[in-house]
């Protein structure tokens, strides 16, 4: 039983925000019936209905000999309903406990709609925490559950009002943002969806006109009412911050999907792509991938994503020592230094050898692999996608989308201020690494062979400089495209700025280009056109009318994972430095030269 001292205050003030009076008007009878269902609640006590019709509403107090009673009534001519009658007293003791019978799943979805919208990731038993406490009601977990989908519903449309309304948002994409390119895929005589593909004009001409030759590829899967996967090509600005380029859902991941997926991403660049250098392109390299890379940009150079390939070897050999000789290796400039740190690993494990004909080195080792990561090693678009997956997995395939362009549009307004406020010539992360190269070079003797090769003398060796192909023996210069420490000893010993010897691709201007274009807002969908049912191809025109995948989310709570036995005897995890990438200490006590 609750206590009702503690209901007093609610209720006074209750009374006062929800007082009844002859003569009241409501728009409609619905709208009637809500405010007396909220009036009850709030107020403790039950409602039963004697008459609900087109013209009148008649409600009482369920306790036997209550007066409480009141009487709605249509008025003449309008829509309108005003109170004709009231007995607004009350001589029970109203609901002594938390349960209430106008409660209803209807009730609660208008109680936590303002949440919702303001926070999609409110969760069932967060809603039932705040009912309890706003309004003294006890609801179930269905309930909660039940009231939030009929809110998400209400906000945001159902799930297959999503997919339904895709070949019409496309075509506002295109029609808004000239250039762009947006395009849905139906199968099957049921027109069930797909794929999806979207890239914006701004993202294209950034990448084509400022940004490095690299992409990152990768996928997260979707968790929502219909299964799905979202899949994102991403390149890496001048500043190091990731630029999605396009993005893509499809209805499973497979081989077929990614070769689509890929295909797309070839159609994108176009001509492009055969006038700007050698694509670098970092994945995980599964079969599918590996397939469709090789197909549609066979010159491209696709390399192994740092963090799965160093994963598997940790998991693997489980020896610390062999995974700190395994970092030295990947970082091993040249062929020499690798080979080294080969021999120091089949010294503690002959196994060694096999993972590396099954991993071969040219893929991710920086003294083999050709393609030019510029101090990439790892996939930076994979947390990306997670906080795409896990902030939209509870919104119509459209919302989802949206919720995607709004983030962009966000990042190149941002960073178009931010570019405009700089002054200097290249992006900060590179204009503070060339002057860590600068003070470096006042320890190295410099030696001028002719007018553009030099001779670099340290206690350690001797390195070999080309200022005119921007080239070190060291091999920094050319892997990370800006002036190693032996280059900017070379370049300020014949007075140059080192500052403009850095790849165009890491100055401010290159900057300010990346974002210089801009992403149009979409219209409310309202004023998107009607759909009807039609298909070309396979290719949905903007008379379709898609249905939903038919990859479903099964009922049911999602199976745990069997935790076996042998897991619990695994070794303690060891901390591993996010910069060195070395096992023992923290990247706030890594040593390692920044």
């Amino acid at each position: 039983m609750a206590d009702r001292s503690l209901t007093v205050p609610d209720a006074s003030l209750a009374l006062s925000e929800h007082a009844l009076a002859i003569g009241q008007e409501f728009p409609n009878v619905e709208t009637c019936r809500r405010t007396l269902k909220d009036i009850a609640i709030a107020l403790h006590f039950d409602l039963r209905i004697v008459k609900s019709d087109r013209s009148r509403f008649i409600a009482k107090c369920s306790k036997e000999g209550c007066p409480w009673r009141v009487h709605v009534a249509k008025c003449p001519g309008v829509p309108t309903f005003s109170v004709r009658t009231l007995q607004g007293e009350h001589t029970c003791e109203g609901v002594n406990n938390l349960h209430h019978q106008q409660a209803s799943v209807g009730w609660v979805a208008r109680s936590v709609e303002a949440r919702i919208r303001d926070n999609p990731q409110f969760k069932p038993k967060e809603i039932l925490q705040d009912i309890r406490d706003r309004h003294g009601v006890a609801v179930s977990y269905m309930q909660a559950w039940r009231g939030k989908e009929r809110s998400m519903a209400a906000l945001h449309g159902t799930f297959e009002e999503g997919f339904r309304l895709l070949p019409a948002y496309c075509e506002q994409i295109r029609k808004n943002n000239p250039g762009s390119i947006a395009s849905v895929f139906a199968t099957g005589q049921e027109n069930c969806f797909q794929r999806l593909f979207i890239s914006y004009r701004a993202s294209i001409y950034g990448f084509l006109n400022a940004c490095r030759p690299l992409l990152e590829l990768d996928k997260a899967h979707l968790k929502g009412k219909y299964l799905g996967t979202l899949l994102c090509a991403a390149a890496v600005d001048a500043d190091d911050a990731l630029f999605p380029l396009a993005i893509a859902i499809v209805d499973v991941e497979n081989d077929e999907n990614w070769m689509w997926f890929i295909s797309e991403l070839r159609k994108l660049l176009g001509v492009n792509t055969d006038n700007m250098p050698r694509l670098t392109i970092l994945s995980e390299r599964h079969k599918g991938i590996v397939e469709a890379v090789e197909t549609h940009f066979p010159s491209a150079f696709h390399g192994f994503c740092l963090r799965y390939v160093s994963e598997n070897f940790r998991d693997t050999f489980k020896n610390t020592k062999l995974v700190n000789i395994f970092w030295n290796a990947v970082y091993a400039l040249t062929a020499a230094e690798f080979e080294s740190k080969i021999t120091e690993m089949v010294e503690i494990s002959q196994d060694v050898l096999p993972w590396f004909q099954h991993f071969s080195p040219q893929l991710w080792a920086v003294a083999y692999f050709e393609g030019t990561r510029y101090g990439h090693f790892t996939l930076g678009v994979t947390e990306l996608l997670y906080n795409w997956a896990l902030e939209c997995h509870e919104l119509p395939v459209v919302q989802m989308m949206e919720h995607i362009r709004l983030q962009l549009t966000s990042w190149f307004n941002s960073r178009r201020d931010i570019g405009m406020s700089w002054a200097s010539i290249l992006v900060p992360s590179a204009e503070k690494r060339v002057l860590e190269a600068i003070a470096d070079a006042h320890c190295y003797q410099v030696l001028r062979a002719n007018e553009v090769e030099f001779e670099i003398v340290s206690t350690e060796r001797t390195n070999i400089v080309d200022i005119s192909s921007r080239v070190c023996s060291c091999r920094r210069w050319q892997l990370n495209g800006l002036p190693c420490a032996h280059a900017a000893a070379a370049l300020i010993s014949c007075g140059q700025n080192a500052h403009l010897f850095a790849e165009p691709c890491f100055t401010v201007a290159s900057y300010r280009e990346t974002y210089s274009e801009i992403i149009n807002p979409i219209p409310d969908k309202c004023l998107w056109r009607e759909l009807g049912v039609g298909t070309e191809g396979g290719v949905a025109r903007v008379d379709i009318s898609i249905r939903p995948p038919k990859t479903r989310r099964p009922p049911g709570r999602p199976k745990k994972k069997v935790l076996r036995v042998e897991n619990f005897k695994r070794p303690k995890r060891v901390v591993q430095c996010g910069r060195c990438h070395l096992l023992g200490h923290s990247q706030k006590k890594c040593t390692l030269s920044i």
